[in-house]
């Protein structure tokens, strides 16, 4: 019979669809107060060209970014940081309309996941209507998508970046990461 270990800690990150109209560093500093941690890394912009699915209501020319925290965080808590980013898109909503999308996910050395509140098969719920899914795998050789990873997650330079993250990610275990929450 397995005996219950504590899980280990992992690393917090959200990615943001934004319009160029939003001064994401205002955001920035949203999301380091709601999230109770600093920012420790930010990608670079991408396009978000692969998807229609936001346009009719934040319109066209819309970008992508990444950051992610500074603290661990315990991963069957991590769904909480959806009903957050929520709350915060509504103060950049506007006629029903938002002006940013903030997806919250967490990376270990095994895997990413991400949060939503809509169901699906491959979805799993966690609590408070949010549902999380695995969207990338680790191997040897990098990242491996699934059927239903999102098309900007299989981008070869957005997979980099969570690449980067994730040897971050192992020096903050391997130094005991003193900055939990």
């Amino acid at each position: 019979m397995g005996q219950a270990k504590p899980f280990t800690k992992v690393q917090l990150f959200a990615g943001l669809i934004f319009q160029n109209t939003v001064d994401v560093n205002s955001i920035f500093s949203v999301l380091e107060s709601q999230f109770n941690s600093n920012i420790d890394t930010v990608s670079d912009i991408f396009n978000f060209d692969h998807s229609t699915y936001y346009q009719a209501e934040m319109g066209p020319d819309l970008k992508r970014i990444f950051i992610s925290f500074t603290s661990l965080i315990e991963p069957d808590l991590a769904y909480r940081y959806k009903g957050i980013s929520n709350k915060i898109e509504m103060d950049y909503t506007n006629d029903n309309c938002r002006y940013i999308n903030i997806d919250p996910g967490i990376l270990s050395l095994h895997n990413i996941l991400l949060f939503s509140t809509k169901n699906f098969s491959h979805r799993i719920a966690c609590g408070q209507g949010i549902y999380t899914e695995l969207t990338l795998l680790f191997s040897k050789e990098g990242y491996t998508s699934l059927a239903w990873t999102y098309p900007d997650y299989k981008q070869v330079n957005i997979q980099n970046y969570f690449l980067k993250l994730r040897k971050r990610y192992h020096k903050k275990l391997a130094d005991g990461a003193i900055n939990y929450v």
